[in-house]
């Protein structure tokens, strides 16, 4: 049976492993540049040690950082993770290499793109589309009818209000969402916004 890797030891990386432990997962293994050891009893390689069957998920909380290791790695099969304590609607769809952890939801006609990342209680409302290498932080409330572009960051506990089916709200690509922030119209492609209601800082 082909291992699940994940790429990376820090705090999402072993948030991952818990996440695919409790999912029944018994064949894992951590993939660094530079291992140290065995971490929570889940051997540590190189990437070198990596086979050609292996599942690669990327356990890094930066939208950039995975990018960079998807590119990287771009001839290896990449793993969807959905927590077993998740919610993903049957009629919504994730691209590769997505996580979802517990008690995040995923509702109903909610597109999202690869890698896509949605933390603890992060939820997605209705007929949202979410690009490449989006980040939820934990708590996030995206409600629906609304557009995410690829490489944004969403602070802890944002809210973005909801679109229309007529006219969705919009985060350009590459934005960045303060923690807290209550985003209530659309913002630019690489703005960085804050504040309730959300302004941009630049």
């Amino acid at each position: 049976m082909a291992r699940t890797a994940i790429f990376g030891t820090g705090g999402m990386g072993r948030e991952l492993a818990d996440i695919l432990v409790r999912n029944g997962e018994t064949n894992l293994v951590f993939v660094v540049d530079e291992p140290g050891g065995a971490l929570d009893g889940i051997e540590v390689i190189a990437p070198d040690l990596l086979a050609g069957d292996e599942r690669l998920v990327i356990g890094l909380g930066s939208s950039e950082d995975r990018r960079s290791v998807a590119e990287r790695f771009g001839t290896m099969s990449f793993v969807t993770v959905v927590s077993n304590a998740a919610r993903v609607s049957p009629h919504a769809s994730l691209g590769e290499g997505s996580v979802v952890c517990d008690f995040a939801a995923i509702n109903n006609g909610t597109r999202a793109g690869r890698h896509f990342q949605a933390n603890c209680f992060a939820q997605v409302s209705h007929d949202c589309l979410i690009g490449d290498f989006v980040t939820l932080s934990p708590h996030v409330s995206c409600n629906g009818w609304v557009e995410i572009g690829d490489g944004v960051f969403v602070g802890a506990s944002a809210c973005i209000r909801n679109g229309t089916p007529g006219r969705r709200l919009k985060i350009g690509a590459a934005a960045v969402i303060g923690m807290g922030a209550v985003v209530t119209q659309d913002v630019a492609p690489g703005a960085v916004v804050v504040g309730n209601p959300a302004g941009v800082i630049r």
